[in-house]
């Protein structure tokens, strides 16, 4: 019986050491791993001397707004009282006489001295009602 006892006690104690053996490894494993990942990132957080240099940020200024004036290019007379014109207006170029529609704006008069141009109001608004933009003739 002595020696059941003695082989029971040394089976339960070996089997104690190699659980704490496996434990012990384990965390030896885990640490290990903290070790190797805090190397890792220290080493990324370097600068590295062979890298090339970053690129240059480019602001881009906007663009300056363009303003086209409204101005009468040409004037000619079809007959001794009706006249015809050429209108810069918004950078385009229109051939207009009277009671066209020119870019919301009715043309009112071509005289020789300019062309005259009267907003489309809807009637409703103040800033829409008899709006007049007189575009002189250029002379260059």
């Amino acid at each position: 019986m002595n020696q059941a006892l003695t082989l029971v006690s040394i089976l339960f104690l070996s089997s104690t050491a190699i659980a704490q053996d496996q434990v012990k490894v384990g965390d030896l494993i885990d640490l290990e791993e903290r070790v190797l990942y805090k190397k890792m990132a220290d080493e990324l957080s370097k600068p590295n001397p062979n890298a090339p240099p970053p690129a240059p940020v480019i602001v881009r200024q906007k663009p300056q707004k363009v303003i086209h004036r409204t101005e009468t290019l040409a004037v000619y007379g079809t007959s001794a009282t009706f006249y015809e014109g050429q209108l810069s207006m918004g950078g385009q170029v229109y051939t207009v006489r009277t009671g066209m529609t020119v870019q919301d704006y009715v043309v009112s008069a071509v005289t020789p001295s300019g062309i005259t141009l009267v907003k489309k109001g809807d009637g409703k608004s103040r800033a829409g009602a008899n709006h007049t933009v007189f575009a002189p003739l250029v002379t260059q």
